[in-house]
């Protein structure tokens, strides 16, 4: 799926500041975009609008086409999403990861490849795909269902995405290892860069992260900064700019992303919540 936008600019109701401005950007087909930044810089409401979830002034075209000349579903159907604030349900393990694409609800084999790919295997072996989960993590309940981890909350969370990446033009994750450890975290973002190589078509791939060990891996490298992206490159380009991702990228050698406190399931230097 290609992506461009062109003088873009978006303002949440009932606000009269905008969260983005000035946006140009052009994605194409098979391309990793990764967007860093600091909290609040507009990192997610740049990524809902690019996915059509927003509505926003200026120019936003896919595949070169107007976006207003597709059905929303169309759109919806063709890309697959990992937002921060996944959805828990109490509900079975089959269920929550197959309500990603309900069409391989009852495919096993397609379920179990999704839960590998999201890291999750270690979750059939506890529950089976038609054991209940508890998102409430509550033992006294006096019922059967699997309380989980937050890290493995989100490998469910990310198998329901990885359900859907086979079929989708556009895949998005935002933050997806925030709860994982780094070797999860690793074998994860193997993964991520490996979806626009699959079966030779061309998925294009957008993800929010603060790991530069993976942002730098990416094809393009979006620096977003009050509402508006700053900086645009590959790694070496904005390393040879010498400007704020550079120094964002050299807080992180000296160990910063890995230290602040609360590293699991705690608010980084570098996620996003702009959101209002």
């Amino acid at each position: 799926m290609k992506l461009e936008v062109h003088n873009l600019s978006f303002t949440y109701p009932g606000t009269t500041k905008k969260a983005l401005r000035g946006i140009n950007l052009v994605i194409e087909p098979g391309e990793q975009l990764a967007i860093v930044g600091l909290n609040g810089g507009g990192k997610t409401t740049l990524v809902k609008v690019l996915m059509g979830l927003y509505d926003a002034k200026g120019s936003l075209s896919v595949n070169d086409l107007p976006i207003e000349s597709y059905d929303p579903v169309s759109i919806h159907k063709r890309t697959s999403c990992l937002f921060q604030d996944f959805g828990q349900y109490e509900l079975t393990l089959r269920e929550n990861v197959g309500i990603g694409d309900l069409r391989y609800l009852e495919e096993d084999a397609k379920l179990e490849l999704a839960l590998e790919r999201g890291g999750a295997s270690e979750v059939v072996t506890k529950t089976g795909l038609d054991g209940p989960l508890d998102p409430w993590y509550a033992p006294d309940r006096k019922q059967k269902a699997q309380a989980l981890s937050g890290g493995q909350w989100q490998r469910v969370a990310l198998a329901r995405a990885f359900l859907k990446s086979d079929d989708a033009d556009l895949v998005v994750f935002d933050e997806p290892s925030s709860s994982l450890d780094p070797k999860a975290e690793a074998e994860l973002f193997q993964k991520i860069h490996s979806l626009s190589m699959r079966g030779g078509r061309k998925i294009t791939t957008i993800y929010i992260s603060h790991r530069f060990s993976t942002v730098r891996r990416a094809d393009k490298i979006a620096v977003v900064e009050n509402g508006t992206i700053i900086e645009l490159g590959t790694h070496d380009e904005l390393m040879r700019l010498g400007g704020r991702y550079q120094e964002l990228f050299k807080l992180s050698k000296d160990g910063f992303e890995d230290s602040y406190p609360g590293r699991n399931n705690q608010e980084a230097p570098f996620t996003s919540s702009e959101s209002p």
